[in-house]
């Protein structure tokens, strides 16, 4: 499992790397500490913050420019010399160490904000409210995004097995129970299916991950990816930017929706479904939960017939499901 960092420092001198790494674990800060030129080449280009000793001026400058670089080190007047020749701003170690841990602290927010985190829940069961989230993930990913799909609807019976990819090899909830704090490179350990990263409930062990967990998986997924959707149920999903509630179109489904918006974090947008029995205009029932409508999906028999396939929702037949959601993933990118 190759290990995400947001943080590069590439130093020799045992010293600095103690003090830069005594920094960044008390700020809960993920750092990897380079000192061969071949990984340093390899990891220079995709680093949020780059800290750089003295000692590897020489073989920094070989290397393109980057942004957010800085040398680090005790020796004043070898960060002097080294800053003449990178032309890069200087962090001496410890009168600035302050700076240091503003820079780090900088760098962790940036990286913990950069995905954008779909929530979906439904407003009663039989909607698709998890069929539409990996729909959303594969327009995603389609996309040219890098996009994750997470399921925390207990005993939603495995997202894994809705597109498919029940018996492939990955990471499941049950094997991330008791995470917590920091995690790397999560999301090449996961389930993947046309370019969507999948985490998936354990059907031997269905029920919903803790708290902690969920904290900690999701921080590390928006570290490193582009888009997060959550299949949700009724977990409430901290820093979505959209919180979508799917509801079919008809009296039920509306006095349904109510009560889950009453209940839970309020919805960011409305998708309502369309279909047999389910004729109310998409407007009204906007109007009527006072949530904007940001899209709708048709019945499509084609996806259930897919899903006894093993296929996921999106592929060929499924092509008024997959405009759908094309249409429905362009309005949430826009915004």
């Amino acid at each position: 499992m190759s290990e995400f960092s947001p943080v590069l420092l590439t130093a020799k001198d045992p010293s600095i790397v103690e003090a830069v790494e005594a920094t960044a674990l008390a700020l809960g800060v993920v750092l990897r500490v380079v000192r061969e030129s071949d990984e340093l080449a390899k990891r220079w280009p995709d680093a949020a913050l780059r800290l750089v000793a003295p000692d590897m001026a020489a073989r920094v400058l070989l290397l393109p420019p980057a942004g957010a670089t800085v040398l680090v080190g005790h020796d004043l007047a070898a960060l002097t010399a080294a800053s003449a020749e990178l032309g890069l701003p200087v962090v001496p170690l410890p009168d600035q160490s302050g700076r240091l841990a503003d820079l780090l602290s900088s760098t962790l927010r940036a990286s913990s904000e950069r995905a954008r985190v779909v929530s979906v829940v439904g407003a009663s069961g039989g909607l698709g409210a998890s069929t539409l989230a990996v729909g959303l993930g594969l327009a995603a990913a389609r996309s040219g995004l890098r996009a994750a799909v997470v399921e925390l609807a207990a005993h939603g019976g495995g997202l894994d097995l809705l597109v498919g990819h029940e018996m492939a090899e990955g990471v499941r909830w049950a094997d991330l129970a008791r995470a917590c704090g920091e995690l790397g490179g999560l999301e090449d350990a996961l389930v993947e299916c046309d370019g969507l990263r999948v985490l998936a409930l354990s059907r031997d062990h269905p029920q919903a991950p803790e708290g902690p967990a969920v904290r900690a998986v999701l921080s590390a997924l928006r570290r490193s990816l582009d888009v997060v959707v959550v299949d949700a149920g009724r977990a409430t999903v901290p820093d979505a930017q959209h919180q979508l509630l799917l509801v079919g179109a008809d009296v039920r489904g509306v006095a349904a929706a109510r009560m889950v918006a009453t209940a839970g974090g309020a919805p960011s947008g409305l998708v309502v479904r369309l279909g047999p029995g389910r004729g109310l205009n998409p407007d009204v029932v906007a109007s009527s939960l006072g949530v904007p409508l940001v899209g709708t999906v048709h019945s499509d028999v084609a996806v259930a017939r897919l899903a006894e396939l093993g296929d996921h929702p999106l592929a060929g037949p499924a092509r008024r499901f997959a405009k759908d959601v094309a249409s429905l993933w362009q309005g949430l990118a826009d915004d």
